[in-house]
């Protein structure tokens, strides 16, 4: 699906985003992306676009070098970046005038998606607000039914309820020839849905890896007197003797957390990433 290989890129010399960055992303997956504020997720969804190009190396999509955007590579790709702006249209003259470029798009599903974030095809992007801007938008990228979605930072704006729907509209409109990337900080919101985690920092992959080889490879919440001294991996600066993320020597996969997987890849972003590296 995606093959990035030895890829540099910079906004600035003085600014190296990655260098010599290899990262392949397998089709019929969600993958949330993670990584701290400026550390290069947005630079990252709009290289695999096309947006942008490297200054080294290659991003290749469907085997199509993306910074060429050839038009059968874009017909299969969507992106939802973290700000929209709208002429004076109503939601369905904007379906109706983008809808066209997508030949899978269905129009039945895109009418049901806004009926259940509580909107109408009447109504003016432009009256509307940020959130209900963003649930139209979410609804066109899940109706294109294309091969590759990118969304950057996708519940921004929503309302709990609204989050709830995205997630039950994503599960309903997958399919296993698709691939989901979510850049994002709000992984509670997400987390049912994720198969996948990327985690960068620094410009480098730490983690790329299914949420099953996480959990068997990492135990989370022990507290320190059930885990053994050389197999704590990471412990959380908090009142909760139980954040803590340590090797998960057992043959059966725990709970995952993700927002301690995290912490615990950044400040330890070696010793995490040697664990998934190793052939054990």
């Amino acid at each position: 699906m995606i093959e990035i290989k030895n890829l540099d890129f910079h906004y600035q010399r003085k600014h190296q985003v990655y260098t010599d960055l290899n990262l392949s992303i397998k089709e019929g997956a969600i993958y949330a992306l993670l990584g701290l504020n400026g550390e290069g997720k947005t630079t990252l969804l709009n290289l695999i676009a096309g947006f942008l190009i490297p200054k080294g190396g290659s991003c290749k999509v469907f085997d199509y070098e993306a910074s060429l955007r050839e038009p059968e590579m874009l017909q299969d790709i969507f992106v939802v970046s973290d700000l929209s702006e709208f002429t004076n249209i109503t939601v369905k003259q904007f379906r109706n005038l983008y809808a066209g470029f997508y030949p899978q798009f269905d129009y039945d599903f895109f009418d049901q998606c806004i009926s259940e974030f509580g909107l109408t095809l009447d109504s003016s992007l432009k009256r509307l607000s940020f959130g209900d801007k963003r649930k139209v938008v979410l609804s066109f990228a899940l109706c294109t039914n294309c091969r590759l979605l990118l969304f950057d930072e996708p519940t921004n704006g929503l309302d709990i309820p609204s989050k709830a729907m995205f997630r039950k509209l994503v599960a309903s409109s997958f399919n296993e020839n698709q691939t989901i990337i979510m850049a994002t900080h709000q992984v509670r919101d997400l987390a049912n849905l994720i198969d996948r985690i990327i985690i960068e920092n620094h410009g480098k992959i730490i983690i790329n890896e299914s949420i099953e080889r996480i959990a068997e490879k990492l135990a989370f919440g022990l507290t320190a007197d059930q885990i053994a001294p050389n197999d704590l991996l990471f412990k959380a600066d908090s009142f909760n003797q139980n954040e803590t993320v340590s090797t998960n020597h057992t043959s059966q996969p725990g709970q995952l957390d993700i927002e301690l997987l995290f912490s615990a890849s950044i400040a330890h972003s070696i010793e995490i990433s040697r664990i998934f590296t190793s052939q054990n």
